[in-house]
């Protein structure tokens, strides 16, 4: 009995949940119970997580996400056309590399020609005939120049009537006025001379002129023979002038047409002068003066008077 009561009781030496149920009710009692326990679990697990998400969701608005989003949308946009428009950049300028490198090559390939065609007739290769063939790059014209800083605003030239250096009797004039002016009424020659403003003068000599005078000599503007290139320097500074002395505005704003000039002519000429600042007025009496003085050097003759100022 007692060897077959151990066989049909329980065994005690096993856990409590290792032991085998009693009858078919008991494990099926038991699983139902163990389901349920699991299934609480998985839905308190899920009502945290969701009251996580709500409490983080609350604090951030959808709109406000939106919003950060499209911020960084418009951020990765700038950076994608300002990348778009270097990779442009890049590319024309290979392309600008690419033909010279081409006209490099198309000119070492011609100086390799001629060079051994001189080594073949034997005649001497110096270094002045060199330098002839050396014509291997285009110079950069002057716009590009001045985008790089190479050349800068002239000191003279090509500027503005305010950068231009005055005379140091005349502080609201610029020297090269007063200067071509003292040149041209200093000889009896220059003022009698026919066409006086209407025949150019040399051109090389005139660039030469420029050229010193930006660099604040007058001695060769001095020694002219001919006033002729004393005139046109005077003439291409004035034409030169970011700013003309009388601007268009100035004028469309005072005489608006040519009817205007019918009635009270004087009135709206002084109405004019007097509308300019210091400079441009007291510049504009000085060209004034000169040409009197000129009329009055050449009022016998009324013929060479009318071609000077032609």
């Amino acid at each position: 009995m007692a060897g077959h009561g151990s066989r049909d009781g329980p065994r005690t030496d096993q856990p409590p949940s290792k032991q085998r149920p009693r009858n078919f009710l008991d494990g099926f009692t038991n699983r139902s119970a163990a389901a349920t326990k699991k299934t609480r679990q998985q839905s308190s697990t899920a009502s945290r997580e969701s009251r996580s998400v709500t409490g983080s969701s609350a604090g951030v608005s959808v709109l406000d996400q939106y919003r950060y989003l499209q911020t960084q949308h418009h951020e990765l946009m700038e950076k994608y056309n300002a990348l778009k428009r270097e990779h442009r950049a890049l590319e024309d300028r290979h392309v600008r590399l690419q033909t010279e490198n081409g006209n490099l090559k198309e000119a070492y390939e011609e100086l390799q020609e001629n060079y051994n065609s001189m080594l073949d007739s034997q005649k001497s290769f110096t270094a002045g005939k060199l330098l002839v063939y050396l014509k291997l790059k285009r110079r950069e014209d002057k716009e590009a120049l001045e985008k790089r800083n190479i050349i800068k605003n002239e000191a003279c030239f090509n500027t503005f009537l305010e950068d231009v250096q005055m005379h140091e009797s005349n502080p609201r004039i610029p020297k090269i006025v007063v200067e071509c002016v003292t040149v041209v009424e200093s000889s009896d020659k220059f003022m009698k001379s026919v066409g006086l403003y209407r025949v150019s003068g040399n051109h090389n000599t005139i660039q030469n002129l420029r050229y010193d005078i930006n660099a604040d000599s007058y001695k060769k503007l001095r020694r002219q023979k001919s006033p002729h290139e004393v005139c046109g320097i005077l003439k291409l500074f004035l034409r030169e002038l970011k700013e003309p002395l009388v601007s268009l505005w100035q004028l469309n704003r005072i005489i608006p047409g040519p009817s205007d000039m019918i009635h009270n002519r004087v009135l709206k000429v002084l109405e004019l002068v007097n509308s300019l600042d210091d400079i441009r007025r007291e510049t504009l009496q000085y060209l004034m003066k000169h040409i009197r003085n000129y009329y009055q050097e050449n009022s016998k003759s009324d013929e060479n008077w009318l071609n000077g100022l032609e």
